[in-house]
């Protein structure tokens, strides 16, 4: 997939993989803020529990639970426990509390550490506990950090999670669109030449009834109506052709005699071989062969090689029917001019141009154009489960399928959509 295609691709990857990260980042933060909600409500409960018990149930400073600082003041005496942060005790809130018996808190910051400062009376004396927040705000703040690093290492990792996934959600999306677009470029290219020339034969021949008379009978009125009629064929056949490339309706795989079926196509196709001089000959295999195949994709097959073939001969054409161990083998020959080496690696694509192989430089001989048809036997072969290939020999050229003689898992043919597919039928039943 090459082209407008592949950058839609790519833009709808990482527009997705953004929508994704900024979904991800708010439903991240949204956690992460909740379990920071939490372990703080947490850590401030247990801090409030650890006062409490210290102000109302100690006695003694040397009995202060772990991570808190006393102060007790009985009868006049105040007693402090070792390593007090400057500045505490509060003896303003001490004496207030004294005074008015009710038990106050509040939250003091002492060079940059924080602390909860609790002062209740209890049994005639006066306690005031001291709690440092600094390991609970530190333990916070890790928290914190672990999260961070979490929550921005899940999202880089979901985004490109992302860009893969939309990649291979949207792949066979953006293909058929690159397919549809292609289909109609193709449609357009092939169609334009055969239906300006049969324009133009019928305009020449109106011209020609137009100006004859009955004492001047017009001359080589059969040959124009035969021109005419070879064109429209021609045109039946690539409308077949696109039809066929547009077709994404499952495969229907039944047994079919092969050998048959290019008997049938060997026979159709000799009085049109013969117009040109050409000989069509069948080889190989002469009884039945019967493989799991799709009748009319298969027809089409032979019906596109030997097309090929007859239009490049010099005289002759021979289809092989062979078999080895596990595949079928059709083989179509011909004496012309073969391929030429520029083209070899992609005679099988749409519409392949190339000049002729026996054509010197500079002698200004047109280059081949090989259409839709050998681009229709490579996926005719790719959805029976085989594949072509051009063979060698001293001369001429060689087209060599091999096809499965038991049945594997078949791709669809290549898809351009139903709006394609019945603007081709219109163009079809016109002619």
């Amino acid at each position: 997939m090459k082209g407008q295609a592949e950058g839609e691709l790519q833009r709808s990857s990482w527009r997705l993989a953004r929508q994704t990260g900024a979904l991800l980042v708010l439903l991240l933060v949204a956690i992460a803020g909740s379990v920071l909600l939490i372990v703080n409500t947490s850590q401030a409960s247990a801090a409030q529990r650890l006062l409490t018990t210290a102000t109302e149930h100690v006695d003694s400073i040397v009995d202060a639970p772990a991570g808190t600082r006393l102060a007790i003041s009985n009868q006049g005496t105040l007693t402090v426990s070792p390593g007090m942060p400057t500045g505490l005790p509060d003896v303003k809130a001490m004496e207030a509390v004294a005074a008015n018996r009710v038990a106050a808190e509040e939250d003091v910051s002492i060079a940059g550490r924080s602390y909860i400062v609790r002062t209740a009376a209890s049994d005639g004396r006066i306690v005031q506990a001291v709690f440092d927040r600094h390991e609970s705000l530190e333990e916070l703040n890790r928290l914190g950090a672990a999260l961070l690093l979490t929550c921005g290492g899940a999202v880089v990792v979901a985004s490109l999670l992302a860009v893969w996934l939309a990649r291979r959600a949207m792949r066979p999306m953006a293909e058929a669109l690159d397919r549809q677009r292609r289909f109609v470029a193709d449609a357009s290219h092939e169609l334009r030449t055969p239906l300006t020339l049969l324009s133009m034969r019928a305009q020449m021949l109106k011209r020609r009834m137009a100006s004859s008379s009955p004492q001047e009978p017009m001359l080589n009125i059969d040959a124009d109506v035969d021109a005419m009629i070879e064109d429209s064929r021609s045109l039946t056949r690539l409308l077949e052709d696109l039809l066929i490339s547009a077709d994404s309706r499952k495969a229907e795989f039944t047994n079919v005699d092969v050998v048959a079926l290019a008997d049938d196509v060997v026979e159709s196709f000799s009085v049109q071989a013969a117009r040109r001089g050409v000989t069509v000959e069948r080889s190989g295999i002469a009884g039945p062969v019967e493989i799991a195949a799709v009748p009319t994709a298969l027809r089409r097959l032979f019906v596109a090689l030997l097309d090929n073939a007859v239009r490049f001969a010099g005289s002759r054409v021979d289809v092989g029917v062979s078999s080895d161990v596990r595949s079928l083998v059709i083989t179509v020959r011909d004496d012309g001019p073969g391929f030429a080496d520029d083209v070899k690696m992609r005679a099988f694509e749409r519409f392949a141009t190339s000049a002729p192989a026996d054509a010197t430089a500079g002698d200004g001989a047109a280059p081949r154009h090989y259409g839709l048809g050998l681009a229709l036997v490579a996926e005719v072969a790719a959805q029976h489960g085989g594949r072509v290939e051009i063979g060698t020999q001293p001369s001429g050229a060689v087209i060599i399928v091999h096809l499965p003689t038991i049945r594997r898992n078949p791709g669809n043919s290549s898809a351009a959509g139903s709006k394609v597919r019945a603007a081709v039928s219109r163009l079809r039943r016109m002619f």
